[in-house]
């Protein structure tokens, strides 16, 4: 207003020079300050949620850790937990400013003039329509992008650990095949989610920030007609210009939020599979052999066992025949202690699995598993391992 009229002295430029340097030095500090402390309350929840993870590893089912993929559990502590930081340790210092700087600036507007504090909002109305196109589908969406992405991880850990024992068995094809697969969906669905957002994400980034649409032809016209001052006029053109981008960098926080969400439900999905409880003083056990009575057995909601009952004999072979998917493996991992049953009950040595202690049972029975993993032995070499683990033999 003084640099309009005339009447600023360098006296008073001084001031204001100084008081904004003094500012935006008290603004570096307070940034600085919280950036810190973020980072270190960031780095402390993801260490508490991986420490989760890896406790309810050790207490949940064995047969949820051989039939989950190496690479998803890669996923689960490394990347979705890593996938936090990010928005944890800006997100929340940065979202304070960016609401609050906008607000003062419309605040501002609407006290010189409410005409022309409407008139700088003209163009968020047209920019949210343009996001709520780009957002179409948004929820589906991330959840094929989540899942395909971990899909793909999981497959390429996988990959990579048995690479010597695809290459001594020549199934690099059909191995890298279901790499390259999860790859290249990955690749197409997310180009096909994205080539639907570029437009609306490019209208709306493009006419949110042109306040000028609203306030330069209002305010002309306010001026000619006289009920405009040139120095308020001139105040609402300049100061609009600023407070977009920061309800920019708000709305981009949203996404980092769905973001947050969804690699949370991860991460809470698992840390809620139940334990397996066992006691931990040792059972008297009988006779060493095997009882069925009524067994049932669920994965999820599909039941795979219905009702099953037998005996095994000491001194004898039993055998379990059946079709691929009726049962057999599960009959053993059952044997072996690895889930509990739905319903019925399991019992070894006359005593319900349930009441012999992990450690009790493995040292009783072994379990040759059907599956080939590699493992690097203590001489730092990989080599090609039948795991072998105590459990009942199928």
């Amino acid at each position: 207003m003084h640099l309009y009229r005339g009447t600023a002295t360098p006296t008073l430029v001084l001031l204001l020079c100084g008081g904004a340097a003094v500012c935006q030095i008290i603004k570096m500090l307070l940034t600085w300050r919280s950036s810190l402390m973020s980072h270190k309350i960031s780095f402390t929840i993801l260490k508490n949620i991986r420490e989760a993870i890896t406790d309810r590893m050790a207490k949940v089912p064995m047969g949820v850790m051989l039939e989950t993929p190496t690479g998803a559990f890669k996923n689960l502590i490394v990347d979705n937990v890593a996938k936090l930081e990010d928005s944890m340790a800006h997100f929340m210092p940065e979202l304070p400013s960016n609401i609050a700087a906008p607000l003062c600036s419309i605040l501002l507007i609407f006290l010189l003039d409410w005409r022309m504090g409407l008139a700088a909002l003209v163009t968020i109305p047209l920019g949210t329509l343009f996001f709520a196109a780009m957002m179409r589908g948004y929820g589906p969406r991330m959840e094929n992008y989540m899942r395909s992405a971990n899909e793909m991880n999981s497959a390429l850990v996988e990959y990579v650990n048995g690479i010597q024992v695809i290459k001594a068995f020549n199934r690099s094809a059909a191995s890298y095949g279901k790499y390259a697969d999860s790859v290249r969906y990955f690749h197409d669905s997310t180009m096909a989610w994205w080539s639907q957002c570029w437009l609306w994400n490019a209208a709306a980034r493009a006419v949110l920030p042109s306040t000028l649409l609203g306030t330069l032809p209002v305010g002309a016209w306010l001026y000619m007609e006289g009920s405009l001052s040139l120095p308020v006029f001139l105040v609402a053109l300049v100061v609009p210009l600023g407070f977009i981008a920061p309800l920019m960098k708000v709305s981009e926080a949203m996404e980092q939020v769905s973001m947050i969400k969804g690699n949370l439900e991860q991460v809470t999905a698992f840390l809620k599979t139940p334990e397996l409880v066992r006691p931990t003083e040792p059972a008297e056990l009988g006779e060493r052999c095997y009882q069925f009575e009524d067994v049932h057995f669920a994965y999820n909601e599909a039941e795979v066992l219905h009702g099953i009952s037998f005996q095994t004999q000491p001194g004898t072979m039993t055998a379990i025949v059946g079709p691929s998917g009726s049962g057999k493996s599960t009959i053993a991992k059952l044997m072996a202690g690895f889930w509990d049953v739905t319903s019925g009950t399991v019992r070894f040595g006359g005593q319900d699995i349930r009441n012999i202690p992990f450690g009790q049972l493995m040292g009783e029975i072994s379990y040759v598993a059907q599956d080939n993993f590699s493992l690097t032995n203590p001489f730092g070499k990989t080599s090609a391992w039948e795991i072998q683990m105590p459990a009942t033999r199928k």
